[in-house]
């Protein structure tokens, strides 16, 4: 049973901008809801698209199925995670995550994020995991800087090249694990707005600041990244280095990952 009570999240300074109630999701409404905001945020084709049944195997196998609701119980967002096992532990693997543009950085996610958190310890799971795109920077922010996740795997073309997401446009899936060891002394300190002081990088590792642009206006640029991005983590990992940071260089154009020797 999941214990952990409904989130309410923090009212913004607009005055139109409505209170959003995160729980899990119960109904085949609720899953129907997270079938159609894939399609609204990614536009999955229908191949593509996790269907209402997989949702209900996961909430009901151990795993968990997030709503953000609006007033009048219209979803604005969802997390879905399935029961794992990393490093011969038992965790969450957090499969999906999608919020509505308009919705959209407004804390909707990492509510969603700190939802899940909850409920994994409260199961007694210390590890939280998912994949995430090393070349879209917004993300690598939000899980590295804002939630305090490490990455040491890289993993090429993860889903293949049929994806049906309009983000890919061409590249391969390629994916950076995210690993969110959830009572770690670098996880709290990020939760709560604090520096994480973990000295000098070793490596760093440069993304574009808009790959989706970058995509849409030159799409052999775009792959270049991605092979140089590629090789490049590819090597580091091999020799035992972790991303632990995530920084915007001084011009604004390039995006840093900071890699570090030491196990975090």
């Amino acid at each position: 049973m999941i214990k952990a009570n409904p989130v309410r999240s923090e009212r913004s300074s607009s005055t139109t901008m409505p209170e959003i109630i995160i729980r899990p999701c119960e109904s085949h409404d609720d899953f129907r809801q997270c079938v159609r905001l894939q399609q609204a945020v990614w536009r999955f084709s229908d191949l593509d698209t996790v269907p209402v049944h997989i949702f209900v195997v996961a909430q009901h196998t151990g795993g968990l199925v997030l709503g953000a609701f609006a007033p009048g119980d219209r979803m604005i967002g969802f997390a879905s995670a399935f029961l794992a096992r990393h490093q011969e532990s038992l965790c969450f693997h957090s499969d999906m995550l999608a919020v509505l543009p308009e919705y959209q950085n407004r804390g909707v996610g990492r509510r969603l994020k700190l939802f899940q958190r909850e409920v994994a310890l409260q199961r007694g799971y210390n590890l939280i995991v998912w994949t995430f795109d090393p070349l879209q920077a917004a993300n690598a922010h939000f899980n590295i800087n804002r939630l305090g996740a490490v990455a040491r795997q890289y993993k090429v073309n993860c889903y293949g090249s049929d994806v049906s997401s309009h983000l890919h446009r061409g590249l391969d899936t390629d994916r950076l694990l995210a690993e969110w060891w959830l009572t770690s002394d670098r996880v709290r300190e990020h939760l709560v707005g604090a520096r994480w002081e973990r000295g000098s990088p070793v490596a760093t590792v440069e993304i574009p600041a808009n790959i989706n642009e970058l995509k849409t206006r030159d799409s052999g640029v775009a792959r270049e990244w991605q092979l140089r991005v590629r090789e490049q983590f590819s090597r580091y990992f091999a020799q035992g280095f972790y991303v632990g940071g995530f920084e915007r260089a001084s011009d604004g154009a390039i995006f840093r990952y900071l890699l570090f020797p030491q196990e975090p």
